[in-house]
């Protein structure tokens, strides 16, 4: 009885060290895969695969060990933001739309999240390019989208006053919505105060991120 005792003990102690070793091999594979994958991503990739390192056990457990889910969540919602081609100007592009669509959606919970605020304002700073690259592609609904950004524009600067990308876009924005036919009872956004490079009438959409 004993033995078979001694035999179950030593068996739980031999697969608890395996299960270590392989916990500790997932973390390194983590570490190596953001890095690797950060600069894949710089240099212009959008490939599926980025931030996904395989795992040897599973449920995640070296992702939460690492705690790194905010840190690959905002890394996808740029990645999504980038698929979204806010510079291009496509003719009503239901699946442009679709695809920045989803961004707007990852990037704006992470502006609303418990997220440390200067990524927060990274986020809705996005946000509001998005809608301000639909506006330029959807004039139906234009005078909406400006809006929008501009709300999201007023969002970063609120979380991060630092955020300059935000101010040049919003008083961009602001320009711009001055230029484009409001629908009946839709009231226009008030200025904003101080803080804008000067030109930025004359700006591309989006330029300031």
């Amino acid at each position: 009885m004993r033995r078979g005792i001694r035999i179950v003990a030593v068996v739980a102690g031999l697969s608890a060290g395996i299960a270590l070793v392989l916990l500790a091999t997932d973390v390194l594979l983590w570490q190596r895969a953001m890095g690797s994958s950060d600069t894949r991503f710089a240099s212009g990739s959008l490939a599926n695969g980025l931030w996904k390192p395989d795992q040897l056990v599973p449920f995640g457990a070296a992702q939460a060990l690492l705690g790194v889910d905010d840190d690959l969540a905002y890394r996808q919602a740029v990645r999504a933001f980038v698929l979204g081609r806010p510079r291009d100007e496509p003719f009503r592009s239901t699946e442009l739309l679709g695809q920045r669509g989803q961004a707007q959606d990852l990037l704006q919970s992470i502006a609303d999240s418990n997220s440390e605020p200067r990524r927060r304002a990274e986020a809705a700073n996005l946000v509001g390019v998005l809608g301000f690259a639909n506006a330029a592609i959807d004039q139906d609904q234009a005078y909406v989208y400006l809006s929008q950004s501009i709300v999201r524009f007023r969002q970063a600067i609120l979380l991060d006053p630092g955020n300059d990308d935000a101010k040049y876009n919003l008083e961009l924005a602001l320009t711009r919505l001055e230029k484009t036919p409001r629908p009946s009872g839709q009231k226009q956004p008030r200025s904003s105060s101080g803080g804008a490079r000067s030109g930025a009438g004359t700006g591309e959409p989006g330029s300031g991120y």
